[in-house]
């Protein structure tokens, strides 16, 4: 079963008793570890564990929100992270807890698999900073001075500057508490803090507008395409806009997370070809649609391209019955975060990487 990954929050009816469909009982959390035999579900009233052979049916479940309100409001600021985070995951990524480091230490055959707690540890060849930092979501069970020893260590066994995704709570700049014990750490270390990222969530039915197709959004002397992959042309102009550092890593970056749409707004021409405007990247987790990628290109802007595609993408997710997206853009970034907003997105947090710096 597909849904059966751990970290996932899930709803899993199973049967009571062994070939008993009728006596059946629910367990809804995230799922902590999973085996050839069971899956542990983390739960309000505590770890439930279920054999694999009495689970009639999972569904994946968004994240229980944390106050009342919108969905895409009310979800905190750690389970945002997560989504964004799982939506832009390279191969070499690892969890730091101290169960993990048990686990790998008793028994390095073991087919439990790390439990997706703690610190998320990520590695890639592109130059893409989520891409290539540790993200606090949980305690590691170390303590933040050795939590940040084992962070450097892991990154300079691949010849790697030490670098830590840092996040608020909220729009303000105070640290979440999943990462403010780091804040002295990262000071008296010499790490250097990159400009702030904000993360936006809005509600694709209000982004849309009276836009119901993807295709109907399209601004005039453009046309939409959705795609489930992007095509040559979308690389080199990723490429050309940003340093991606290794192409195939980056490359890897983006398909890793088959399925994902890539919309696109075009310039037809004359002679029946026609020309990338822009265009953005969604990925589905969590049953929140993760945007990312957007470019329009620099010769072609305020053109409605832009506005285009977003609105095409919201279409898009609202079709396929998704009420939330998420989308991180760089504080210094006044156009996409005016469209955003303009679109009824808002701000619920910002995050920093912190870098150590070398020499």
């Amino acid at each position: 079963m597909n849904d059966l990954q751990p970290g996932k929050r899930v709803v899993v009816r199973y049967a009571l008793h062994p070939g008993d469909t009728h006596a059946t009982s629910d367990a809804l959390g995230v799922i902590r570890a999973v085996d050839e035999q069971s899956v542990e579900i983390s739960t309000k009233q505590g770890p439930v564990r279920v054999e694999r052979t009495r689970i009639l049916v999972v569904h994946e479940v968004p994240p229980a929100p944390t106050r009342a309100g919108r969905t895409h409001r009310v979800v905190s600021a750690v389970d945002l992270r997560r989504i964004s985070a799982a939506a832009w995951l390279p191969a070499d990524s690892s969890w730091l807890q101290i169960d993990n480091l048990r686990e790998e230490v008793s028994d390095a055959d073991s087919d439990l698999g790390l439990l997706s707690k703690g610190w998320l540890l990520r590695s890639s060849d592109s130059a893409t900073q989520r891409a290539n930092s540790a993200l606090p979501v949980t305690d590691t069970g170390l303590g933040w001075e050795q939590s940040l020893d084992a962070v450097e260590a892991w990154y300079a066994t691949r010849d790697k500057p030490a670098r830590v995704q840092i996040y608020s709570a909220d729009p303000s700049t105070a640290l979440a508490p999943e990462c403010a014990g780091l804040a002295p750490l990262l000071s008296a270390r010499g790490y250097g803090t990159s400009e702030s990222t904000l993360l936006l969530t809005g509600a694709p039915k209000e982004a849309a507008g009276e836009v119901v197709s993807p295709r109907d959004a399209a601004a005039p002397g453009l046309v939409i395409d959705v795609s489930d992959r992007p095509t040559e042309t979308h690389f080199a102009v990723w490429a050309s806009l940003r340093d991606p550092g290794s192409a195939q890593a980056f490359r890897a970056l983006i398909e890793a997370d088959q399925p994902c749409s890539v919309v696109t707004a075009y310039a037809p021409r004359a002679d029946g070809s026609r020309s990338l405007v822009a265009t953005c990247r969604i990925v589905e987790r969590n049953k929140w649609g993760v945007m990312t990628n957007l470019v329009t290109h620099p010769e072609l802007r305020r053109r409605g391209a832009g506005r285009s595609v977003i609105r095409a993408a919201a279409a898009m997710l609202a079709q396929r019955g998704v009420r939330s997206y998420l989308v991180d853009v760089e504080s210094s970034n006044a156009a996409s975060l005016a469209l955003f907003e303009s679109l009824g997105a808002s701000v619920q947090h910002r995050s920093w990487y912190a870098t150590q710096r070398q020499g």
